[in-house]
């Protein structure tokens, strides 16, 4: 493939961008785009174009459908599998953004955590309602507790046993769930050490038990306290009564016809027992040396409420897991979601870890290249760990991070969260990327197209080199074809020199006067201020020359001494309002400019102008031309001069109206630096303007400085700035600033 045609309409901010890439005798497409422009945009599409969600497209703003073609050169349309999309922002693009220990490619990942996610899910929804019941917090590490042996990996395995094991029988007790079992193990502890008492009781409770006309236990089965606990709340609201309908006890003669009678029933019975000498002496005695431990009081308050629990409590291990199964019996619905979930996940988990296992030594090769290239305070390596859902081994990644006493293994959430920087945990994220690519060059597929969403956002150098490095060995793989988006100018022409881009195929996008994206040829890329130079003769690119000889002239020579001091305050006057604005001519700056620079090619006509309004000429030129390059920096370096002077021109006139004489040329003449703002200050305090028009001087100095004075020779923000946008402040600073 040599060629790719991209047609994308209102595709999240791209109202249109047709345009056709081109690959002919290389491997790799540049794009150069500021930021807001199409980027995440344009990779957003492409993900969706792969994922088959085409869709899903759509400009929001206006709910408008969206469209996107891709074709190779002879029109055929792209594979969407043949497509990766990563932005180092996280994973993989289309993984979840949390980091997961689970070593595996981006789809057995996604596979894997659509899972976990889908029954995390299910288990908070039940187990929350487990939690409110108890009144327990932390109920699902005490589930993990009390089935797992504290291992967190044997949840679903013993949790799958618990839900076997249910008859339905089973009963949901509602006292608070800590009050016997507690964390520091005091109850079972003073059960252990009791035992002789405890069961004492129990045995004489049981054997008045039988007496009862409502307690009852025959056959292994009991109808104690909580039992008629439970039959008291279900016939509350006397609806059971209230149609005929009675309760006969098993002695043929008690009858129950109201919620009244039967509370008062199971009061008397409770109180006969607990009364009787033998059950109140035997309990006298737990009772003494349970109130000895404030931590006991609630146990001891459930026993003497429910001595039915009693006897349970003797076997306390049993007694804390029919605890849980009550629990499941209560909220079954729940429950089997959760369970009918897992049971159904268990061969797509069991088939993902099972391929997982085959990627490792893919893996192993991708952690050594990560190691041995990106610069970060830890190192990657593979443990065994056991798998969560099925509890299996499974590779997972650790990371030893350097400290000053050596080398610590610290858990990836803990490095996302707390470690490290943004740039490490970019580095952090491409070795994802890194894997993908590296299974990619095993998968048999002839040509895989990679876009790269500014991939060394956030990088320091060394790791920035680092990605480069890596994309150079990949431009020599005939089997990928790359796009490569950033909006770092640096970076750009990094790019295209390392990996040796030709120009064709090295763009910059830009957004013409309608909206559309379009893409223009590479410019700036070697010597940029040279093309200025040899194009001098032409008038914006003249006026591009000011700020640049005045940069050269403070750094290259001591500006306290003329004519150096001389040459410099003349320019200086060219971009500031000063007392020599007036009586400046173009031919006084070629002057200048020929005394620092060697061949020059100057202007011939006009050279008697007024330097000031030979600049608003030329904007007006611009202004009036049909296509206006939005690239070009000489263009956006006329606008940006040509806004300033308006603007100081308006707050001079102000001033000088506004103050006496005297004042304004005290404070006129002692302005040394910063004049724009300086004025822009002095004119709100004294002319008070109208809320637009201090708008306005705002974003003259908001705009106008960094595209005046060239950053100290760093150019980017010149390129960053839209050309529409600086246009349109120039025509409102010249409507409104008169």
């Amino acid at each position: 493939m040599n060629k790719i045609n991209l047609n994308l309409e209102h595709c999240f901010g791209i109202t249109k961008l047709s345009q056709e890439l081109t690959f002919e005798g290389e491997n790799a497409v540049l794009i150069y785009a500021p930021n807001g422009l199409m980027k995440t945009s344009f990779a957003k599409a492409l993900q969706l174009y792969r994922q088959g969600k085409v869709d899903k497209i759509k400009d929001v703003i206006g709910d408008i459908d969206g469209s996107i073609n891709l074709k190779d050169e002879h029109g055929n349309a792209l594979s969407p599998d043949s497509i990766y999309v990563s932005n180092c922002e996280e994973p993989d693009s289309e993984t979840p953004k949390n980091i997961t220990s689970f070593l595996a490619d981006s789809v057995l990942k996604q596979q894997y955590d659509d899972i976990l996610r889908n029954l995390s899910e299910k288990q908070k929804a039940l187990f929350k309602d487990i939690s409110d019941h108890a009144r327990s917090t932390d109920i699902v590490s005490e589930f993990v507790r009390t089935f797992c042996e504290g291992k967190l990996s044997l949840f679903y395995s013993k949790f799958e046993e618990v839900m076997n094991e249910l008859t339905g029988d089973e009963i949901c007790y509602d006292f608070k769930y800590n009050s016997i079992f507690d964390k520091d193990g005091k109850v079972k502890a003073f059960i252990e050490a009791n035992r002789d008492a405890l069961k004492d009781y129990s045995d004489k409770y049981q054997s008045i038990l039988q007496s009862s006309k409502l307690f009852k236990q025959n056959n292994g089965k009991t109808f104690g306290t909580y039992q008629a606990s439970e039959l008291s709340k279900s016939v509350a609201d006397n609806a059971f009564f209230e149609v005929s309908h009675k309760i006969i006890l098993s002695d043929g003669e008690t009858t129950i016809d109201s919620a009244r009678t039967l509370t008062d029933l199971i009061s008397d019975e409770l109180s006969g027992i607990l009364n009787n000498v033998t059950v109140k002496k035997a309990f006298e005695k737990i009772d003494k040396k349970a109130s000895a431990n404030e931590s006991l009081r609630q146990f001891k308050e459930i026993i003497e409420n429910h001595p039915d629990l009693v006897d349970k409590l003797l076997n306390y291990d049993n007694f804390h897991k029919e605890v849980w199964k009550g629990y499941f019996v209560r909220f079954k619905d729940k429950a089997d979601e959760l369970f009918t979930a897992y049971q159904g996940a268990k061969p797509t988990l069991d088939s993902v870890l099972r391929q997982a296992a085959g990627q490792r030594s893919a893996w192993e090769k991708t952690i050594s290249i990560f190691n041995r290239r990106f610069s970060v305070p830890f190192e990657v390596k593979i443990k065994n760990q056991t798998d969560l859902l099925l509890n299996e081994e499974a590779a997972a990644l650790s990371f030893d991070y350097s400290t000053q006493t050596g080398q610590k293994e610290v858990e990836s959430k803990i490095l996302e969260e707390v470690v490290l920087s943004k740039g490490e945990l970019r580095a952090f994220y491409t070795l994802q990327l890194l894997f993908a690519i590296e299974k990619m060059k095993h998968d048999g597929r002839q040509e895989h197209i990679l876009i790269f969403d500014d991939i060394s956002d956030s990088f320091d150098y060394k790791n920035k080199y680092a990605i480069v490095e890596y994309l150079c060995d990949l431009k020599d793989d005939t089997n990928f074809k790359m796009i490569i988006l950033t909006h770092n100018f640096d970076f750009y022409r990094t790019i295209s020199s390392r990996l040796r881009v030709k120009r064709n195929s090295t763009y910059m996008a830009y957004k013409d006067g309608n909206g559309e994206i379009k893409f223009h040829k590479a410019e700036y890329l070697k010597e940029p201020f040279k093309l200025i130079k040899s194009n001098a003769h032409i008038p914006e690119f003249f006026i591009a020359l000011i700020p640049l000889v005045r940069n050269l002239i403070e750094y290259s020579k001591d500006i306290a001494i003329d004519p150096a001091k001389s040459d410099y305050l003349k320019l200086t006057s060219c971009l500031h309002v000063k007392t020599e604005t007036a009586s400046l001519t173009v031919n006084d700056v070629e002057h200048i400019l020929c005394n620092n620079i060697d061949g020059l090619n100057l202007p011939t006509v006009n050279t008697a102008l007024n330097i000031k309004d030979y600049i608003y000429n030329t904007a007006e030129e611009l202004c009036n031309r049909p296509i206006l390059d939005e690239i070009h920096i000489e263009n956006k370096i006329v606008f940006a001069v040509a806004i300033r002077l308006k603007a100081e021109d308006y707050m001079i006139f102000g001033l000088r109206n506004t103050m006496s004489l005297n004042d304004f040329n005290n404070f006129y003449n002692n302005i040394k630096s910063n004049q724009t703002s300086i004025l822009t200050k002095k004119f709100d305090e004294e002319c008070s303007p109208a809320n637009d028009i201090q708008l306005l001087i705002k974003e003259v100095n908001l705009i106008t400085p960094e595209n005046i004075h060239l950053n100290s020779f760093m150019f980017e923000p010149l390129i960053d700035m839209s050309i529409w946008r600086l246009k349109k402040l120039y025509q409102d600073v010249k409507i409104q600033l008169v």
